[in-house]
């Protein structure tokens, strides 16, 4: 068997590098797209391109042609029901991820796209991107990597979302019932009023904050003994001009 005897297919993903491409987001991916293509156990996955994430596949030259025909029949409106969902399922997603159009090519180019879903707000769980959190440590401790971590939000309510790796969970305790900064990759979810909520967070770092609040910062810089020139709006503006 020669390699005439195979075709590849490749998926692109413009929400994410694949430096920035979570692994189960990608599992979700994949797993959608053997759905829509009806022939999961047809795909091998035998690379991903960089620049958006890119996965390529290599399947049997009678297997392609199928899934040609399935991409085809999708494109339309037809296709199995459990096709169609899939495909309305990697839209969500597109949406959710605020990326663009996602597409299937084979060697012909682009033979099936995924354009962001559209209507009205509806839920939406496990946006991920990088997020920030300030609050006071409570508690460091469980069984297992990562170590559930447990804060007080700036409102005083306890907040048990969190975890992080054995490493920088001892580094973490050494903070406990101060102020800080946690930094590290969070999952949102929407409700229908649009109302965001962090759902969890592994934490990738940890920084100590000041125990001011922020009238008492003000305050200091108010008190601050600073003689600006009386004309320092110009000399800030030429200073970003020549920044830009």
């Amino acid at each position: 068997m020669n390699m005439t005897d195979f075709e590849e297919l490749a998926f692109m993903i413009p929400a994410y590098t694949p430096e920035t491409m979570p692994l189960d987001r990608l599992l979700q991916y994949l797993r959608q797209i053997g759905d829509v293509l009806g022939a999961a156990h047809d795909l091998h996955l035998i690379r991903i391109d960089p620049s958006s994430t890119k996965p390529v596949f290599r399947m049997r030259t009678p297997a392609a042609v199928q899934a040609r025909t399935c991409a085809q029949a999708v494109t339309g409106g037809h296709g199995t029901r459990d096709q169609r969902a899939a495909h309305t399922r990697i839209r969500q997603m597109v949406r959710q991820d605020g990326g663009d159009t996602a597409s299937l090519s084979d060697r012909t180019g682009v033979i099936l796209e995924f354009p962001a879903a559209t209507g009205p707000i509806g839920d939406i769980s496990g946006v991920r991107q990088a997020s920030h959190f300030d609050g006071v440590v409570q508690r460091v401790g469980g069984s297992g990597d990562p170590v559930p971590v447990l804060m007080e939000d700036l409102s005083g309510g306890v907040v048990s979302r969190f975890t992080a790796p054995r490493h920088l969970a001892k580094d973490i305790a050494r903070l406990l019932f101060e102020p800080v900064r946690l930094s590290g990759i969070g999952h949102w979810d929407r409700d229908a009023a649009g109302e965001w909520t962090l759902s969890k967070m592994l934490i990738q770092a940890c920084e100590p904050l000041s125990g001011e609040t922020l009238g008492q910062v003000v305050q200091r810089l108010r008190a601050a003994q600073v003689q600006w020139p009386d004309d320092a709006d110009d000399v800030l503006g030429h200073e970003r001009e020549d920044v830009t």
